[in-house]
């Protein structure tokens, strides 16, 4: 396994992974996201939520906000402190946990894991992706809940598009490259940033494992989690090849 200082996860997530999809992470979009978690995972008040992989906090704040007790978990310290930052900026409280998602430190404690935005499949091999999820089904509750937002493999696939770009409005210029190996399912793009005044600069970029339908009903099958719903995006539309995301809910046995 890849030493934690020279992976992708680790050097990425930082200043970069802020600045290229901050046109995406705005807070309208990030309490829809939560009001439909929240809705599909029918939280119980006060109950007890893990968002894993929590990044600045952008749907921890919210489901602290609606009433329950979050515990906010990621990798990267710097995020953490972003976090908490935003939880004290909208007054509620979180606890925050710095830890790698294959070893979650609790066991039988959350009524619900939230996994947001394609944070599964990040890490080097299957196997790891699946001790991830035998560090969820350990952590939840029995009865407990998964709520995993995926990008739909079958879209990534039918809608490739190797270059592609975008810009901020102070005209910072982010160029991407998308590499979709078909053997491997994985994803990996790398981005180009444009400075206003006309410097370039590499990004790492980041390296996905796809999963299809299929592959991952069976993988949460093998650690005690049933699929119980799938949907296509976060108004609820069904699951289908065209959907651009793959939203799986999935219950612990017990």
């Amino acid at each position: 396994m890849a030493t934690e200082s020279s992976v992708w996860y680790v050097d990425f997530f930082g200043s970069d992974y802020l600045g290229i999809y901050r046109h995406i992470f705005t807070a309208e979009r990030s309490e829809q996201e939560v009001a439909f978690a929240e809705r599909i995972l029918a939280l119980e008040p006060k109950a007890c939520v893990l968002d894993l992989c929590c990044g600045q906090g952008r749907h921890s704040v919210p489901f602290a906000q609606h009433g329950y007790r979050v515990t906010a978990l990621d990798l990267s310290p710097a995020y953490l402190d972003l976090a908490q930052q935003a939880a004290r900026s909208h007054n509620v409280e979180l606890e925050t946990v710095s830890a790698d998602m294959r070893r979650i430190p609790f066991q039988n404690h959350f009524d619900a894991i939230v996994n947001m935005y394609s944070s599964f499949g990040y890490l080097e091999s299957e196997a790891d992706d699946e001790e991830v999820l035998k560090s969820m089904a350990k952590a939840l509750k029995p009865g407990g809940r998964l709520f995993l937002d995926m990008l739909n493999r079958e879209w990534a696939v039918a809608n490739y598009i190797q270059n592609d770009w975008h810009s901020d409005p102070d005209g910072t210029l982010y160029v991407e490259r998308r590499d979709f190996d078909l053997v491997t399912s994985r994803m990996r793009v790398r981005f180009t940033i444009v400075g206003t005044d006309g410097s370039r600069r590499d990004s790492i970029g980041h390296d996905i494992r796809l999963y299809t339908l299929t592959e991952i009903t069976r993988m949460l099958s093998l650690v005690g989690l049933k699929v119980t719903a799938t949907f296509g995006d976060f108004a609820g539309e069904p699951y289908a090849i065209d959907t651009r995301r793959m939203i799986i809910c999935a219950r612990k046995n017990g």
